[in-house]
């Protein structure tokens, strides 16, 4: 939401009429006759233009794109609707949170956001429509994957022939219009911008395993810069810093050869023309890498790079010795053998490739070149990015990486592949997505090459019989004509060869002539499998990465438990991603029978993933056992584990205990709805059972609460408490008292350690502070300060920050840069804690109130703009850790910038007090009518309420309020404008309900479950 925009519409809400009309009691399919659009009639139906109709013309639609999480684009931006709207067009577009366009943007812009398309006669979207998503006798315009037969588009095209869908591929839309001619709607620069930004940040991490620090390591992937001029901002530093640095001599002559002269290799040669650099004949890399050899690199040589562009004729030469010619290349590519591999392959630092391939034509060069060239002495080149993502393609990519995990290494010698760039061998980088890194600028590009044809396509509708030659209309330019597929229910002319590929496809043995079959256009399909036997003396381990590697798939191991002696049984769980779902299915068929042979117990946890049936087909059966519910067999003696808590840290425990077939668990918590909710996101069968229980009421003296909390630890082998911190003392006592372990991740308070000694003399473990903060930090640094000690060294300054973040792909999503993995209650009380710490042999103390204000920033490989926070009281792990003597002993809480002067402007407001308030409840706030009213109760609670004006006048004038607001802000030296823009994210002007059953004097408690939404909760598939 644009702010000023915002303060406008608010100040006006008093006085301001209905935007539009809603007729209490209709249904809103009928609101358009009751608004007046038509009169209602008895045998008129909402359905005439609706899903079974062809849409109206001059109604354009823009789907909401869902194919991956990364999928930010869109086909049009808000001004190209600007501009169609002027034109007379109207725009529907449907609501999407994560397109990097709001629907603000769009709105403000003239579109009508709408999740119903039924109007539109023609639908733009950029990936691929689910078949059954997509509306009959419509225009349908997107990337359809299509036209080369590929298997996983051959569904999309049968449901456009069946509902009659004209539909139009952007990769067809030529300047001829027709097949070969230039192309005039697409992304190919956007790919080597982001292909070559990613490139330089696996460079400068590689660099930095080989021992060189470089200024590319302050260089981040594309996606992390909010727009492609911060990302070239970024590049154009560490030029900057090589220019007047320069590069490791080791490392110097720095080559980079670019293959071909198209929109890819272009754009990533833009990117690396932000570095000093000179163009250079690849004819000349050996004489420069020779002056090297001979110790005869200048100074010059180590402050700049070396570019070439290599092209068909020096990848190739004839093979009868005549002169190159690249007509005769293309048409008879038999002809000509390569000599890339022997000419640049040695002499290059790095390659990047974003020609156009097939298999007629040699590739640059092959594994086997690589290892020759190992084994040789002449292995120069360092790194490879592969812009082009080839399967099997010009350069030896053997594994297609994503953007959270963009990078491999290829060890030629032993032609292993490690995801850990620290490994020896060739940095890989292959993403086949990568202008989704930059969605703004790439959706601004396309729908500038798109929008001049969008007023003819939307101008009319599908037709319902196929054309007799030229499919389209001849209003329709012939650049979008022959991007026509499929209309009125059968391929167009053009097309026609679509099904002779499918049946070619189909056949054993047939030679493809002319037509490449591209496999490779769906997003991997993936699996969670769980290995449980004797992996390694039935050698199951080896058959599997064998059968991944044959198939093509990628194998990623996730945990392994590894059996003590010959009689223990070893645990494996991995997942599995291949490129479809059917080679998927006939992967894990062969990896049943693997495992069948061998007696190995295997299951899928993620059901989800790989649908799962007995009998001939080799999905998987059931295994039979004790809990045919969850599909696995118990062995050993039961496990009792009582869970106490169901809040947002349970689940990921409860599945990884799960994890082992002898645990039974027991998740107790004061609601039983939420222990329901999430029991039914796991698969533990009658393993997992669920119970009420009142720990504050056991505390406060109920007998009967009391009895059930004794009951159910005395009846453990394992307590985990996961609830708030207060309450885990009264459960380490009953658990001494039963002599039952028990586990916490939270901090030792002083109540807790005064159990040390009862614990010690009953022999029982009470485990504290094993999460990740507390936790993880402990022995992270323990590790750091026992080497540096072991090596003889005085620790004098020790800075431990730790925060547990999204990653910066999720974290875009709310205002805070913070997703909520434990309570958002919680957070905001840790927000207000006191801090000390030691700094230059002063003692700092931070009042609890102030906490927020103490931010410092911090930024993280030019990438990562931080702000730390002080944690608590240091001091107190000063002695723990060793070092009571150091001057200095700061440990800082991590957020992203932005979180504290947001979350400050809260509490300066009192949003943050924990309450309850007296002024709020003496002014008869306990049930105020809507937020608005809240928050000016709130606001005039400690004053004359800004000036004298009563609570009443600021909820009943808005603009008051925010004028009101911003003085408080001001005051406190917030910045106003950040504070009001929260405030309104959290709904907080709104003339809503306050959340359910939120305690209203409890102002920290209100604004806790105001910040419970979707777009602060982690969703399926994001990292922290």
């Amino acid at each position: 939401m644009r702010w000023a925009a915002a303060c406008t519409r608010l100040a006006h809400l008093a006085r301001a009429p209905a935007a539009r009309k809603v007729v209490p009691g209709v249904p809103t399919p009928f609101r358009r006759y009751a608004d007046g659009a038509a009169p209602v009639r008895a045998h008129t139906m909402p359905s005439a233009k609706g899903r079974g109709g062809f849409g109206r013309p001059g109604v354009l639609g823009v789907r909401r794109e869902d194919k991956n999480k990364w999928e930010r684009r869109a086909p049009i931006a808000p001004r190209h609707v600007q501009e169609l709207v002027k034109q007379g067009l109207k725009v529907v577009v449907q609501p999407c949170t994560r397109r990097v366009f709001t629907d603000m943007e769009y709105e403000e812009s003239g579109a009508e956001i709408n999740d119903d398309l039924s109007e539109c006669s023609t639908i733009l979207a950029v990936k691929e429509v689910p078949p059954e998503l997509m509306l009959p006798g419509r225009t349908w315009v997107f990337f359809s994957h299509t036209i080369k037969a590929q298997p996983g588009g051959m569904p999309i095209l049968d449901a456009a022939i069946e509902k009659k869908v004209r539909l139009v591929d952007y990769e067809c839309i030529t300047e001829s219009g027709s097949k070969g001619g230039k192309r005039l709607v697409a992304f190919g620069a956007f790919a080597g911008y982001a292909g070559a930004i990613d490139f330089l940040r696996g460079l400068g991490e590689r660099f930095l395993a080989l021992g060189f620090s470089t200024p590319l390591l302050h260089i981040g992937s594309a996606f992390m810069y909010p727009s492609l001029e911060e990302a070239k901002r970024a590049v154009s530093l560490a030029g900057d810093a090589i220019r007047k640095h320069g590069l490791p001599k080791a490392l110097c002559p720095f080559t980079a050869v670019f293959t071909g002269t198209g929109n890819v290799s272009q754009g990533a040669l833009e990117i690396f023309s932000l570095l000093p650099h000179e163009m250079v004949d690849p004819s000349t890399l050996p004489d420069l890498c020779e002056r090297a050899e001979s110790g005869k690199l200048s100074r010059e040589d180590c402050h700049k790079l070396y570019f070439s562009i290599a092209t068909a004729e020096h990848m190739v030469r004839r093979k009868d010795g005549m002169q190159f010619d690249k007509k005769s290349y293309y048409l008879e590519p038999e002809n000509y053998e390569p000599i890339f591999q022997e000419t640049v392959l040695p002499y290059s630092t790095v390659i990047l490739n974003g020609m156009y391939w097939d298999a007629r034509f040699p590739r640059l060069f092959t594994r086997e070149d690589l290892h020759r060239h190992a084994v040789n002495g002449r292995d120069k080149l360092l790194g490879v990015c592969d812009i082009t993502c080839d399967a099997d393609g010009s350069v030896p990519t053997r594994q297609f990486a994503s953007i959270e995990q963009p990078f491999h290494i290829l060890n030629a010698v032993t032609e292993q592949i490690s995801l850990s760039l620290d490994e020896a061998g060739v940095l890989f980088h292959a993403v086949d997505h990568l202008p989704s890194e930059l969605p703004r600028e790439s959706s601004e590009h396309f729908g500038d090459c798109l929008l001049p044809f969008l007023p003819a396509l939307a101008a009319e509708t599908a037709p319902t019989a196929p054309a007799g030659s030229l499919a389209g209309s001849e209003n329709l330019p012939l650049p979008m004509r022959g991007a026509i597929i499929a209309e009125g229910g059968a391929l167009s002319r053009d097309f026609r060869y679509i099904q002779q590929l499918r049946d070619v496809n189909t056949a054993e043995v047939v030679e493809a002539e002319g037509e490449e079959v591209d496999v490779l256009t769906t997003p991997p399909a993936y699996c969670m499998l769980e290995f449980t036997g004797h992996l390694f003396d039935s050698r199951v381990i080896n058959v599997l990465t064998d059968l991944c590697e044959e198939s093509r798939a990628r194998l990623q191991i996730l945990a392994l438990d590894v059996g003590r002696s010959v009689a223990d049984q070893t645990r494996l769980s991995c997942a599995i991603m291949a490129h479809s779902d059917n080679q998927l299915e006939t992967l894990v068929k062969k990896i049943q029978n693997v495992a069948n042979e061998a007696a190995v117990q295997l299951r899928c946890p993620d059901r989800g993933a790989l649908p799962v049936r007995s009998g001939e087909d080799g999905a998987f059966p059931a295994v039979a056992g004790n809990d045919q519910s969850s599909g696995v067999e118990m062995s050993g003696t039961p496990r009792k584990v009582l869970v106490l808590g169901a809040g947002y840290v349970a689940q990921p425990l409860v599945e990884f205990l799960l994890r082992r077939t002898e645990n039974v668990l027991t998740v107790a918590s004061l609601k039983r709805q939420e222990v329901d909710a999430l029991l039914k996101t796991v698969s533990g069968g009658s393993r997992v059972k669920a119970e009420t229980l009142d720990l504050v009421a056991a505390e406060g003296g109920s007998a009967e609460a009391a009895a059930k909390v004794e009951e159910l630890i005395k009846d453990s082998d394992l307590v985990v408490s996961l609830v708030p911190a207060q309450l885990h003392v009264g459960v380490a006592r009953s658990a001494i008292k039963h002599g039952v372990p028990l586990v916490t991740a939270s901090y030792v308070s002083a109540d807790m350690q005064a159990l040390d000694a009862d614990a010690q003399k009953a022999g029982v473990l009470i485990l504290n502070e094993v999460g990740l903060d507390p936790g993880i930090d402990h022995l992270s640094a323990m590790r750091m300060i026992d080497a540096a000690k072991g090596a003889g060294s005085q620790v004098l300054r020790f800075s431990s920050l730790c925060g547990g973040l999204p990653a910066p792909e999720a974290a875009g999503s709310n205002p805070i840069g913070y997703k909520f993995s434990w309570s958002p209650r919680g957070v905001l009380v840790a927000s207000r804690n006191p801090a000390r710490f030691m700094e230059d042999g002063v003692l700092r103390e931070v009042r609890g109130e102030d906490l927020l204000a103490h931010g410092r920033p911090i930024t993280i490989n030019n990438s990562f703009a931080l702000d730390v926070l002080p944690n608590r009281d240091s001091t107190m792990f000063a002695e723990l850790y060793g070092l009571s003597d150091a001057p200095t002993f700061f440990r800082g809480t991590l957020r992203f910038r932005g979180y504290c002067d947001r979350m400050l402007a809260l509490a300066r407001l009192g949003l943050l007090d924990v309450g309850p308030c007296a002024a709020l409840q003496n002014s008869g706030a306990t049930s105020p009518s809507n937020r608005r009213r809240w928050l000016a109760e709130l606001l005039g609670a400690g004053s004359a309420a800004e000036g004298g004006a009563a609570a009443e006048a600021l909820a009943s004038q808005p603009a008051l309020l925010i004028a009101a607001l911003r003085g408080r802000l001001a005051s406190h030296g917030s910045d106003p404008e950040v504070g009001l823009e929260f405030l309104d994210w959290l709904g907080l002007f709104e003339d809503a309900p306050l959340p359910e059953g939120a305690p209203v004097d409890r102002p920290i408690d209100v604004v806790s479950q105001l910040l419970q939404r979707p777009e602060t909760a982690f969703q399926p598939g994001e990292r922290d």
